[in-house]
């Protein structure tokens, strides 16, 4: 009598327990983003044909011997890279500029908008094109060349090592937006070594 008795205490708790609004799945968590506070530092290196101010907490590398002016400004805590290629041009402007404009474009399929900020700095012979590429799955958000207009000519690409993801990756894009517009902003060209 006495196993019958708890049954039924267990068998009534149990339906207790299962009464009540229907469970909802809870939504998958994005992992939180801290952006750190930084400053900026100068890159002035002899090796390179051309310096600029970048964030302190990033990091320079060149990993291509072939190419010693092509670098990526590091990203560690995120990430992320800015590659930076120089040409010293052998062709026409036109054809940089148009090569630049293509690899953008290779976006399209997944980009939802892209906008363009026209960059102009004559007191120091830099001139350019930042692109601004929309759109949660873009692989790269953000895009840009700098010339002089006459013999050199650099570009430079945002990417994460990520799936793109650029909704939940906008305070970071937001954040590295400002270091290139930083970097945009002090880009100086120096003289030329013949």
């Amino acid at each position: 009598m006495r196993k019958i008795i708890i049954v039924l205490m267990l068998t009534a708790l149990a339906a207790l327990w299962s009464c009540g609004d229907d469970p909802i799945p809870k939504p998958v968590g994005l992992f939180r983003i801290d952006i750190p506070e930084h400053g900026y530092k100068t890159l002035d290196t002899v090796a390179l044909p051309y310096s600029f101010d970048y964030a302190d907490y990033a990091k320079i590398i060149n990993t291509n011997n072939e190419k010693p002016y092509w670098i990526d400004v590091y990203y560690p805590h995120f990430k992320a890279k800015i590659y930076i290629t120089y040409f010293k041009m052998d062709t026409t402007l036109a054809k940089y500029i148009d090569d630049c404009h293509t690899m953008t474009y290779k976006h399209t399929s997944k980009a939802t908008n892209i906008e363009k900020e026209v960059v102009v700095f004559p007191e120091h012979k830099v001139y350019g094109l930042i692109y601004y590429i929309e759109g949660s799955e873009a692989a790269s958000p953000l895009n840009f060349y700098l010339t002089d207009s006459t013999e050199r000519f650099a570009r430079g690409a945002l990417y994460f090592n990520l799936e793109p993801n650029n909704d939940s990756l906008q305070p970071v894009i937001e954040s590295i937006e400002k270091d290139i517009k930083q970097m945009i902003k002090t880009f100086r060209w120096k003289p030329q070594q013949n």
